[in-house]
């Protein structure tokens, strides 16, 4: 595991390129010649570090175990870290209206994190796919709008890499689905929801993909009957988050935490995905 860093296309309050620190994960071996394929990997409103005292600077277990498959088949993996360079350790706690960073914000940490990969002689450049939890998959549909103008404008730049594919466990569905024709996927899409899930509910993530059908995007929605938000979790168990004031019932908590069987289904869908997607 390695640290690295490179800037955002987001700025500072001084008007500088705002520096991201991030955890590059590379599976053993020495890559091919035209490189590794790769992973950017956003994390959800808990931030990706250990919350265990003394490990504070570590990547959290449930990351680290999200990576092993990947890194099994081959893939690096980087996980940026959006809330630290910005004052934050998690944003989970924060009612949505006073939170100070969005997922539209991350879309540019997204593609800071394109820029850095693109660059590296180990990456195969035009291989790499983006995947976020929960907050970090809300802010994979941002990064993947080609009507969003910043995003546009990116892809125009010369020599401006791009992502081959794009997976979103439970995001918050209903802006993309609000914005109607302003919002359209650039790369195949696969999104995996909970059908329980009471922190980002399920229906505006189907009704998108409804949407995305009916326009003809390589979009699709899989639905995990009897799971809760995080069920792709590797440890835990269900409860109830008193602490969380966002949600479908807002002041009453949310429901989080795995369904292993829903968690291996959705592991073989991805990896299968990002095998076609990034085959060379």
């Amino acid at each position: 595991m390695e640290a690295v860093t490179f800037p955002s296309l987001d700025r500072d309050a001084n008007g500088n390129a705002l520096e991201l620190r991030a955890m590059l994960l590379l599976p053993p071996g020495s890559p091919p010649d035209a490189g590794r394929p790769a992973i950017i990997a956003l994390h959800g409103c808990g931030g990706m570090y250990s919350r265990r005292a003394g490990h504070e600077r570590q990547l959290a277990e449930r990351m680290a175990l999200r990576a092993d498959p990947l890194l099994r088949d081959g893939y690096a993996v980087l996980f940026v870290d959006s809330f630290g360079p910005r004052g934050l350790g998690e944003v989970c706690t924060i009612r949505s209206g006073a939170r100070t960073i969005r997922a539209a914000t991350r879309r540019l940490d997204a593609l800071g994190a394109l820029t850095y990969l693109a660059s590296r002689k180990d990456v195969a450049r035009d291989r790499i796919a983006l995947i976020g939890w929960s907050h970090g998959g809300s802010a994979v549909l941002q990064a993947i709008n080609v009507r969003d103008p910043e995003v546009a404008a990116f892809a125009t730049t010369p020599n401006a890499p791009t992502f081959r594919a794009a997976v979103a466990f439970y995001p918050g569905c209903n802006g993309p689905l609000k914005a109607g024709e302003r919002w359209q996927p650039g790369v195949p899409t696969r999104i995996h929801v909970g059908e329980l899930d009471d922190w980002t509910p399920a229906a505006p993530c189907l009704d998108l993909g409804r949407a995305m059908a009916a326009r003809g995007a390589d979009f699709d929605v899989a639905l995990y009957p009897g799971s809760y938000h995080a069920f792709d979790a590797p440890t835990g168990k269900v409860t109830r988050r008193l602490d969380v004031p966002n949600g479908v019932h807002p002041g009453e908590g949310v429901t989080v935490g795995p369904n292993p069987a829903a968690r291996a289904t959705a592991n073989v869908r991805v990896r299968a995905f990002l095998r076609d997607r990034l085959a060379p």
